[in-house]
């Protein structure tokens, strides 16, 4: 069963936290870069990236709030899930923004 995994059941809660803090670091590079150029896609990579960073914040809030167990892992992966899309949804609005005037 999907939810019957190690990470879902008797992890401390740590490795969720390395892993948001990699993508978060990875998902910042092309999002500073278009706040940078001073794109039209500015202003929504800068909400993409704060979410993302808000994101990672609120998971080491859980991580230490939550007692363990079950309930906190499944809200850290809740949360790296929510990350996940945040990401997408902001880049694909980047992408959207600075082609449009390619396609139009």
């Amino acid at each position: 069963m999907v939810t019957n995994q190690p990470a879902l059941r008797t992890s401390s809660g740590a490795i969720w936290i390395i892993v948001a803090a990699l993508f978060t670091a990875v998902s910042l590079v092309p999002l500073i870069a278009i706040v940078a150029d001073g794109s039209p896609a500015a202003p929504v990579a800068l909400v993409t990236a704060s979410l993302l960073v808000a994101a990672l914040v609120a998971m080491v809030i859980v991580r230490v709030s939550v007692p363990e167990g079950s309930p906190r892992l499944r809200a850290l992966a809740g949360c790296f899930l929510g990350m996940a899309l945040v990401a997408l949804i902001g880049l694909l609005i980047c992408v959207a923004i600075v082609w449009a005037p390619l396609t139009g």
